[in-house]
């Protein structure tokens, strides 16, 4: 009944809740004006291992609502649910939630084997065609192991792009440095905001990998991937009090949302223990602090391994962006799968600063393992853009009446979010033992015609004291108006020893052309046992225009000699001062120095 008006709201339902009972179902909706039936269709992959005997759960989202968590028990078409290949349908009774939107699935990660490949979800009314039938695609590992580790995801309707289409929440979770305050039982977070709430989420899979969770005085990182809640407002946090040492002292959780820009600090510094304090296991909280940092975007990264013989990689793969806001950090491609075997295609979803129109990326590995070389067929890089949709005019029944001229369908532009695609083909050996020996590539956008692939030839001059040379690694770094190179190893120059005293090498790079010359980075790794290094100047040829450039220094780079760097950034000079006569030298190097000083404070403040 509702008080102010005593109107009263009767919910039938004559039906059991129980395991062994009916459909085996504890958990109804009850509807006071009707229900609807919605036919779930589960699709497991076909991969060796793909099945799953955990208990999985899954909460249709729609725009009216959402189901809620429901088990998926009994099964309408299999005995054995979830095996390899399977299509099991079950029925979900529920209020109308609109137009179905999303989809959250996950299991509970219990059991041996519980790792599960998950191909797609499939839904539609009772009652409707098969033809109405809404996909929402996975093809992801839920598994601790594979992929990212994550047991739970939030699946979209197909479209291009589907990774891009979910906001990323980092939850750093700090236990108290209290005696007792660990717990091993299972700790879940609802986060609300002002677009919206996420459903109770499991924190179980944490990124820094750490073996027991919620340790006193430890932070432990998990990632949850949802819809765009906007603000948040307040975080509930609790766990479900089983096992033993199950009481916990939370001291503070932390979310970063770099999406949004923005990072919530929510303290706590309280028992969620049945014995302890207040008796409660789980706890709403508000942010005490909202920072700024840094925001970022979603990029999809598609990374194709050829199908060639030994092809595949053990190394360490890394990728940087290239664009005309800018360039991202050297990111790391990994997962927990074992990725870049011959022939395989890995989709990653990575998060970093919006480069805007992307005109190149560079590419590469470590080298690290056993059958480190790579044969790097192509590369897909994803994001999303505002940009002008056709779409076509709802138009009411009486106007479709008219004249077949006058009923043709009418259509608007619309500004909304859609995927921007760049295609990077390569076709080529990252391996020491092939084609060049290079273990890093630049490549350009399928189709365009701004830049082209340049050579520059790197002519390194060691001074001619005593001890000059140098036995450690040297790279380098050469930036212009389009960009840098990335640091590079100096591996390869026509001398057997590199770096002796008074001797000049010669190393070729190839890069994106990178324009006028601005600076370079020049640096020794300091890991050998004669590695102090008195460098006497840098010549970069561009072979394109058949410019050189010079780059004074001397100066050591060495932990014992001069300031103790070992790093110097050099700038260009002018054939000129290069060819000043010896009587100059006394001055030239202070000279030198202040205009370094302020073409550096003129072009590369930061």
């Amino acid at each position: 009944m509702k008080t102010l008006t005593k109107e009263k709201f009767k919910f039938p339902c004559e039906r059991w809740l129980d395991t062994n009972e009916d459909d085996n179902e504890l958990v109804r909706e009850l509807p006071a004006t009707g229900d609807l039936i919605y036919r779930v269709t589960v699709c497991t992959g076909k991969f060796g291992g793909s099945g799953t005997d955990a208990t999985v759960f899954l909460n249709l989202i729609g725009d009216l609502g959402d189901t809620g968590e429901r088990t998926l028990v009994n099964c309408k078409n299999n005995v054995n649910k979830f095996e390899k290949g399977n299509m099991d349908e079950f029925i979900i009774e529920a209020v109308s939630i609109g137009q179905v939107r999303r989809v959250r699935i996950g299991h509970n990660g219990r059991g041996g084997g519980c790792g599960w490949y998950l191909e797609k979800v499939m839904v539609r009314e009772e009652g409707q065609a098969e033809s109405q039938v809404v996909e929402f695609p996975c093809g992801r590992w839920l598994d601790r192991n594979e992929d990212d580790g994550q047991i739970v995801r939030e699946l979209v309707p197909f479209s291009d792009g589907q990774r891009l289409y979910n906001v990323s929440y980092h939850v750093s979770v700090k236990t108290g440095s209290v005696s007792g305050g660990s717990s091993n039982s299972t700790v879940f977070a609802k986060l609300y905001g002002e677009k919206g709430d996420t459903s109770k989420m499991m924190l179980v899979v944490s990124d820094n990998n750490l073996r027991n969770y919620f340790e006193v005085g430890r932070v432990d990182v998990f990632t949850v991937e949802t819809f765009d809640i906007g603000q948040i407002s307040r975080l509930m946090i609790g766990h479900n009090n089983e096992g033993m040492n199950a009481g916990w002292f939370l001291d503070s959780v932390q979310i970063m949302v770099p999406a949004s820009g923005s990072q919530y600090m929510f303290p706590s510094h309280r028992w969620l223990c049945k014995d302890e304090a207040d008796g409660k296991t789980e706890v709403v909280i508000y942010p005490s602090e909202i920072l700024d940092i840094k925001q970022l975007i979603n990029y999809e990264i598609t990374v194709v391994t050829g199908d060639v013989n030994f092809a595949g990689t053990n190394a360490n793969v890394f990728i940087q962006i290239y664009g005309g806001k800018g360039k991202t950090e050297v990111v790391n491609l990994a997962s927990r799968s074992n990725n870049y075997e011959r022939a395989t295609t890995e989709i990653f979803k990575i998060e970093a600063s919006n480069v805007g129109k992307i005109f190149k990326v560079r590419i590469g590995h470590d080298e690290a393992g056993i059958g480190s070389g790579w044969f790097l067929e192509k590369v897909y890089v994803k994001h999303l853009i505002m940009g002008m949709v056709t779409k076509v005019k709802k138009k009411d029944d009486k106007k479709k009446k008219k004249k077949k001229k006058e009923a043709e369908e009418e259509t608007e532009e619309v500004m909304q979010e859609i995927v921007q695609t760049y295609v990077f083909p390569c076709s080529r050996w990252l391996s020491r033992g092939e084609e060049d020996g290079e273990l890093v590539v630049e490549l350009l956008p399928e189709d365009t015609d701004q830049l082209e692939e340049n050579t520059y030839e790197v002519c390194v001059f060691t001074g001619d004291m005593l001890g000059a040379g140098t036995d450690a690694n040297v790279y380098i770094n050469i930036y212009g108006e389009n960009g840098d190179t990335g640091e590079r190893l100096l591996r390869k120059s026509g001398n057997l020893n590199k770096f002796e005293s008074g001797q000049e090498d010669v190393f070729t790079i190839t890069a994106i052309e990178l324009g006028p010359l601005r600076k370079l980075r020049i640096r020794q790794d300091n890991a050998a046992s004669y590695s102090s290094w008195y460098l006497d100047r840098v010549e970069i040829v561009d072979t394109k225009d058949d410019t050189t450039y010079y780059f004074p220094c001397n100066r050591w780079l060495a932990v014992d000699e001069d300031d103790g760097q070992i790093a110097r950034e050099l700038v260009p000079v002018d054939e000129a001062f290069m060819k000043r006569d010896d009587d100059e030298e006394g001055t030239g190097a202070a000279t030198l120095g202040l205009e370094q000083k302020a073409y550096l404070n003129s072009y590369f403040k930061m």
